[in-house]
C-alpha cells in the first residue's frame, strides 16, 4: 500500500512518432508523497549518480577502452547523444546500494551518469562526441579524482615563525629544555618545560609561552611526566632522584614516592587503570593499579606494589625509550635502544608482536587512534609507520638526514604528523598520502654560525594545539601557522559566485582554484585546481552552464570546462585585472576597469578566439559594472554616479544619463536589463536605485527613483552594492548593502507602468502613428518623468535582514528555477542561501575543517526543493537525450540501389583500391560500407567487414550482444599480417614495447585493425598526450569485479 501511494517517475519518449531506439526501457524511480522524504531520496539519487560516474572512470580497463574505441569507429568518430547513451551504459557498472533496491532506479542512475559523462564532454553542444574528446575528458576527470583521493586539491597551511619569541634560557651554560609536554585536557592551559640538570620545572602559558612559575619537589634532574585525566587531573613526575610526585591540577604536591629504581619512561593507561614506569638504565618495566585519587593520598612514603597481572617479561634487550597506550587494541607498545617495537596484549596478558625493522636504537613512539597507525623513530633517520594489528611494517617516511629528536601527532587530526631531527630540520607529513606536505629549518643556521644568535641544537618537540607548535633546545622556538576558520566559505577572499542550474552546483573562486559545491547539501564537490596563472577575480558560465569563463588579477583570460576544470581555451588578456565577464550567444564580454575597456571576444569557434571589438569607455570614468540586452547594448554605470550606454557592433558609446533631469549623486556599483520591462536599473551608495527607459519607451532617458530604507536600527545611509532581479515576473528587486544588509523590494509599481506604455506605444504604432512612433514625436503627447513625487518616491521593504553578511554584499543571484532562492556573496567570505520570499536564512557553504578534523556545521544547509518536479525535468531530459533518428535504416536502404551518380568505371577503380588496402572483401556491402561518407575527416571509420552491423546492434532494448571477451586470441599469439605489403608484426605495441619508443616513430599511433592508415603523427600528437596522461591517471587502479557488458 506504501509503494502504491508513491508517485512513479518513469522514461517517456518525448516525440513517439519518430523512428527511435529506446535506450532505458521500464527505468524509474519511486518517490514518496511527502516532501521532506521525497527531497532526502532525491538528494541519495544524485549522490549515487556521482558515486556511479566516479566507479566509472575507476573501473575503466584496457578491454572496455578497446571495446568503446571500436564504438566510436564504427559509428564514423562520433557518438550522438542516443547512441552515446546505449553505448555507455553497458559499460557503466550500477552499484547496489539498500536506498535504491529496485533495478530500475538503479538503472536510471547510470542513464544520468553516462549522461552528466556526455554533456560533460559536449561542451560546445554540437550534440556529438567524439573518441578523442572522450579521452582528453576522462583523463582530465580522472586526474581530479586522484587529487580529490588524495587530498593534493586541498587548501595547506604551511607553519612560519611565530611573533612569540620566548627568551628565557637555561639557567646552566650550554644546557638544554630537553622535555616538554601540554596535556590538553588539563584544568591549567600550561606547558611543562623541563630543564637538563634541574630538579623542578617551569610552567608556560600555553597561548604566549610566557613563564607562569617554576615548581619545585625532585632533588636531582627529572627525566619523564604523564597526565592522569579526570576524574584524577593529576600530573606524575619521575626524575633521577629515584622519586615519583604526584601534581593536583593547581600543581601542588599531592604525593610522593620513593623507589628502588630510576624511572624514565611513564604511561597511563585509563580504560585499566594502569600507571606503567620503565626503568632508565635496564629493559624492566612494570605497572601500578591506581583506582582512584584516594589510592594515592593513602599510599605510604613507599610507593603501592606492582601489580604482577600487568607485569610481562619484557623481551627487550637494552632500556626502553617510549611507551603508548593503543586504546582500540588495548595493548602496550614500547620501542627500546634494541631496535624493536614490541605489542603487549593486556586483555590476553601476552606479547603479541615484535615488530622489527629498525636498524638503530629508537627514542620515539606516537600512535594515530582513527587510522590506527603505529609510527616509531630513533638513531636511523626515518619514521616507521606500523600496523599494530597485524604487526607488520607499512611504510617509511624518509627524509631526516640525521637521528630524530621527536615525532608527534598533530592535536585535533590523525593524518599530520610533524618530526624534528638533531639538526633542527621540522618534517610535517601526511601518513593519507605518505609524504611530507612542508619541510623547514627550527633556526637560522647562517645567523648561528655568524655568532648572532645562540645554537638551538634541537632535543624536544611539542604540539601546543593543531597550528602551534614548539621546539626546544639551548632555547625555544614557537612555529605556527594561519588557522582555518570552518565556519566561513573560504579562507581567502573570494571574487565572485556562479550558479549551475543544470547540475545545481555552486562555483566559488579561490585564489586561482574553482571550489564547486552542491547546492542540494552544501558539501563541497571537488575543486578545479589551477585553472588559470593569478587570482580569478571575474567568473562567468557561458551559455548552457556547460563551460565557465575566469579572469584573473593579471589579466588573464580562460575557458575552462565545468566538469572536469581542463582548459578550453585562452582568450586575448587584459592589460590589467579583470573585473567582470558577462556571456552571450556567440560572444563573451570582458571588463578591466583599470584599463578602461570592455573587449568582445568571438566564441564562435569551441578551440579559439579572437577580439571583435575593443570599446574605450575611458570617458565614462572608472567604470564599476556592465551590463547589456543580449542583443546590441551594453550599459555601464560609473564610480562618477553617471550611466553610459554602448553599441557593441560600432563599439561606440551612443548615450549617458547627463541629459537626464535625475541623476545619482555617488557611485553607482550595479546595474541590470529587465528581460520582460523596457527597463534598466542602477543603484548607488546613497541607497537610490533609479530607473531608465530604453525602446520603444523614450530612448535612455529617466523613468523612476526610487529611495530605499537599509539603514537599520544604525541609522544613517546605507549604499546598495549589488542587486538581483526577481524570476520570472521580475517584481521584485532584491538588494545588498554596503553594511551587510539585505532586502527584498516591491518594484510591480514601476515595471507595470512600463509595461502599460510599452503596450500603449506599440498599440498606437498599430493603429497608424508608426511615423510618430519611430520619429519619437508620440512622446510629446505623453507626461515626461522628472524629479516629482509621482517619479521620485519611496518604497517600504517587504523584508530586511539587518545583518546578513558581517560586511557588504559583494554580489547576488537570483536562481532562475522553482522554487526561487537567492544566493548571496559577502566581503566576509561567505556565501549564504535565502528564502527570496520571506527572507530566511537557509544556510551558509561552510568549508569546515580538513578530513580528519570532527566539525559540526554552524548553520543548517536547506536549499528548497521540488523533488518530483525536478526528477521528472530529469526524466524528460534523457528522454530527448535518448531519441535518435534511425539514419542508418535509411542509408542501408539507399545502398542497396544503384548509384546513378558514379560510373562502373568509377566504382571498379574505388574498390581495386579498396582490396589493395584491406584484402579481398568478404560481401559486397563491405565495400559500400567502406564507399560511405564520415561525419568527421579526423576519424577514419572501420571496414565493414571488420565491425558489428548496426542491425546486429538493433536488437532487444537497443543493444548488441555480449562480446565474450575469453574467446579473443591476444594480439601477441596473433601471426603477422602484412600491411601495404611490409611485415610489421608488433605494430600494435605501445609504451616501451613499441618499436621506436622514444623517438618521434614511437609518438605514432599503431594501424587501426582495418589496415586503413591513421592521419599524420602530427595531427594526433593531442590525443596521443591525453591518452598518455589518461594511461598515468588510471594505471594504478584496479577493477574489483568484471565489468558486466550488456547487464
Amino acid at each position: 500500500s506504501t509503494q502504491a501511494a508513491q508517485p512513479r517517475y518513469e522514461l517517456q519518449l518525448l516525440n513517439p512518432a519518430k523512428r527511435i531506439v529506446e535506450v532505458m526501457p521500464n527505468a524509474g524511480i519511486d518517490l514518496p508523497e511527502d516532501i521532506e522524504e521525497a527531497s532526502e531520496k532525491y538528494k541519495k539519487l544524485r549522490a549515487l549518480i556521482r558515486e556511479t560516474f566516479e566507479s566509472f572512470l575507476r573501473s575503466l580497463n584496457s578491454q572496455s577502452l578497446r571495446w568503446l574505441e571500436q564504438q566510436f569507429e564504427q559509428y564514423g568518430g562520433d557518438l550522438n547523444s542516443g547512441s552515446f547513451l546505449r553505448v555507455f551504459s553497458r559499460v557503466c557498472p550500477r552499484l547496489e546500494t539498500l536506498d535504491f533496491p529496485r533495478y530500475e532506479e538503479r538503472k536510471l542512475a547510470v542513464h544520468l551518469a553516462v549522461l552528466k559523462l556526455f554533456q560533460g564532454m559536449d561542451v560546445d553542444q554540437s550534440g556529438e562526441a567524439s573518441w578523442m574528446e572522450f579521452v582528453e575528458f576522462i583523463s582530465a576527470v580522472a586526474e581530479e579524482l586522484r587529487l580529490k583521493a588524495q587530498e593534493l586539491s586541498g587548501q595547506i597551511f604551511e607553519f612560519g615563525a611565530s611573533s612569540i619569541i620566548p627568551l628565557y634560557r637555561p639557567t646552566v651554560t650550554k644546557c638544554h629544555y630537553d622535555k616538554i609536554f601540554y596535556w590538553p585536557d588539563h584544568p591549567i592551559e600550561c606547558a611543562v618545560v623541563f630543564e637538563e640538570g634541574q630538579a623542578g620545572f617551569h610552567l608556560h602559558r600555553q597561548q604566549t609561552m610566557a613563564r607562569r612559575r617554576r615548581v619545585d619537589g625532585h632533588q636531582s634532574e627529572l627525566l619523564a611526566a604523564c597526565f592522569l585525566p579526570a576524574p584524577f587531573n593529576i600530573v606524575v613526575t619521575a626524575g633521577n632522584d629515584k622519586m615519583m610526585c604526584f601534581w593536583d591540577s593547581a600543581f601542588n604536591l599531592v604525593k610522593r614516592w620513593t623507589l628502588k629504581d630510576v624511572v624514565g619512561v611513564l604511561c597511563w593507561c585509563p580504560e585499566i587503570n594502569a600507571l606503567y614506569a620503565a626503568d632508565h638504565f635496564t629493559e624492566r618495566f612494570w605497572a601500578w593499579r591506581i583506582k582512584d585519587e584516594l589510592t594515592i593520598k593513602t599510599s605510604g612514603p613507599g610507593p603501592l606494589k606492582p601489580d604482577k597481572s600487568l607485569e610481562f617479561r619484557s623481551g627487550h634487550t637494552k632500556a626502553v625509550q617510549a611507551m603508548r597506550w593503543l586504546e582500540p587494541l588495548q595493548c602496550l607498545a614500547t620501542a627500546s635502544l634494541d631496535t624493536t617495537v614490541q605489542l603487549f596484549d593486556l586483555v590476553l596478558l601476552a606479547r603479541s608482536h615484535v615488530l622489527q625493522g629498525h636498524t638503530k636504537g629508537l627514542t620515539c613512539l606516537e600512535f594515530c587512534p582513527q587510522n590506527q597507525m603505529l609510527l616509531s623513530a630513533g638513531f636511523d633517520n626515518y619514521v616507521a609507520i606500523w600496523d599494530p594489528s597485524a604487526g607488520t611494517l607499512s611504510h617509511k617516511l624518509m627524509g631526516h638526514e640525521c637521528s630524530i629528536a621527536g615525532i608527534i601527532k598533530m592535536p585535533e587530526t590523525d593524518y599530520e604528523i610533524m618530526s624534528v631531527d638533531f639538526d633542527g630540520i621540522v618534517r610535517l607529513w601526511d601518513v593519507r598520502r605518505l609524504c611530507c606536505i612542508q619541510s623547514f629549518h627550527a633556526t637560522d643556521r647562517r645567523a648561528e654560525e655568524a655568532g648572532e644568535i645562540e645554537r638551538l641544537e634541537t632535543r624536544a618537540l611539542c604540539a601546543l594545539d593543531r597550528d602551534r607548535v614548539v621546539i626546544s633546545g639551548r632555547r625555544m622556538v614557537v612555529f605556527e601557522r594561519d588557522a582555518s576558520d570552518p565556519k566561513l566559505t573560504a579562507d581567502w577572499p573570494i571574487n565572485a559566485v556562479a550558479f549551475n542550474h543544470r547540475l545545481l552546483e555552486i562555483v566559488t573562486p579561490i585564489k586561482n582554484d574553482l571550489y564547486v559545491w552542491d547546492a542540494l547539501t552544501g558539501q563541497r564537490l571537488q575543486i578545479h585546481d589551477n585553472v588559470i596563472d593569478g587570482n580569478i577575480t571575474a567568473m562567468g558560465f557561458g551559455l548552457g552552464e556547460r563551460r565557465i569563463f575566469v579572469g584573473a588579477d593579471d589579466g588573464g583570460l580562460s575557458c575552462i570546462n565545468a566538469a572536469c576544470g581542463a582548459l578550453l581555451k585562452e582568450l586575448t588578456p587584459h592589460a590589467y585585472e579583470v573585473t567582470q565577464i558577462e556571456c552571450m550567444q556567440g560572444k563573451i564580454l570582458t571588463l578591466s576597469s583599470p584599463e578602461k575597456v570592455i573587449q568582445i571576444h568571438d566564441d564562435t569557434d569551441p578551440k579559439k578566439a579572437f577580439v571583435l571589438k575593443v570599446i574605450d569607455v575611458s570617458t565614462a570614468g572608472v567604470v564599476l559594472r556592465f551590463a547589456h540586452d543580449f542583443k546590441e547594448m551594453i550599459v555601464c554605470s560609473s564610480e562618477e554616479g553617471d550611466v553610459f550606454w554602448y553599441n557593441m557592433d560600432f563599439a561606440k558609446q551612443v548615450s549617458d544619463t547627463s541629459h537626464c533631469v535625475v541623476n545619482h549623486q555617488q557611485a553607482s556599483f550595479c546595474c541590470k536589463y529587465f528581460s520582460e520591462a523596457p527597463l534598466i536599473v542602477s543603484a548607488d551608495a546613497e541607497g537610490s536605485a533609479l530607473f531608465w527607459s530604453v525602446p520603444p519607451l523614450r530612448t535612455y532617458d529617466f523613468f523612476n527613483k526610487v529611495i530605499l530604507n537599509l539603514a537599520g536600527t544604525e541609522g544613517g545611509t546605507a549604499g546598495i552594492t549589488s542587486l538581483s532581479l526577481s524570476w520570472p515576473d521580475e517584481n521584485k528587486m532584491y538588494v545588498g548593502s554596503d553594511r551587510g544588509g539585505l532586502a527584498c523590494v516591491d518594484i510591480s509599481r514601476v515595471v507595470d507602468s512600463a509595461k502599460r506604455q510599452k503596450k500603449e506605444i506599440l498599440l498606437r504604432k498599430e493603429s497608424g502613428e508608426a511615423e510618430d512612433v519611430i520619429s519619437g514625436r508620440i512622446f510629446d503627447s505623453m507626461p515626461r518623468p522628472c524629479d516629482h513625487p509621482d517619479y521620485v518616491f519611496e518604497l517600504e521593504n517587504i523584508w530586511f535582514v539587518e545583518k546578513a553578511h558581517k560586511h557588504s554584499v559583494d554580489s547576488m543571484i537570483c536562481c532562475k528555477r522553482n522554487p526561487a532562492v537567492l544566493i548571496t556573496l559577502g566581503a566576509d567570505a561567505c556565501v549564504r542561501i535565502w528564502d527570496n520570499e520571506t527572507g530566511e536564512s537557509l544556510g551558509c557553504l561552510e568549508q569546515g575543517l580538513p578530513e580528519g578534523l570532527a566539525y559540526e556545521r554552524e548553520t543548517v544547509w536547506r536549499f528548497p526543493l521540488d523533488p518530483h518536479s525536478q526528477v521528472q525535468d530529469d526524466i524528460d531530459t534523457l528522454s530527448k537525450a535518448a531519441e535518435i533518428e534511425q539514419e542508418d535504416a535509411e542509408f542501408s536502404k539507399n545502398t542497396q540501389q544503384v548509384i546513378p551518380d558514379q560510373t562502373a568505371t568509377q566504382m571498379k577503380a574505388d574498390e581495386a583500391k579498396l582490396v589493395k588496402a584491406v584484402g579481398p572483401p568478404k560481401q559486397e556491402k563491405d565495400v559500400l560500407q567502406q564507399l560511405k561518407p564520415k561525419k568527421s575527416s579526423s576519424t577514419p571509420a572501420l571496414a565493414g567487414g571488420h565491425s558489428q552491423s548496426r542491425s546486429a546492434m538493433s536488437s532487444v532494448g537497443g543493444l548488441s550482444p555480449d562480446p565474450d571477451w575469453s574467446k579473443v586470441m591476444p594480439k601477441y599469439l596473433e601471426p603477422a599480417r602484412v600491411y601495404g605489403g611490409m611485415m610489421d608484426p608488433k605494430d600494435f605495441y605501445a609504451g616501451p614495447a613499441a618499436p621506436g619508443f622514444g623517438t618521434e616513430k614511437g609518438m605514432a599511433l599503431p594501424r587501426l585493425q582495418s589496415g586503413m592508415t591513421r592521419p599524420p603523427a602530427e595531427k594526433t600528437k593531442k590525443v596521443l598526450a591525453a591518452a598518455r596522461a589518461l594511461a598515468v591517471s588510471l594505471g594504478d587502479v584496479r577493477n574489483s569485479k568484471d565489468l558486466g557488458y550488456g547487464q
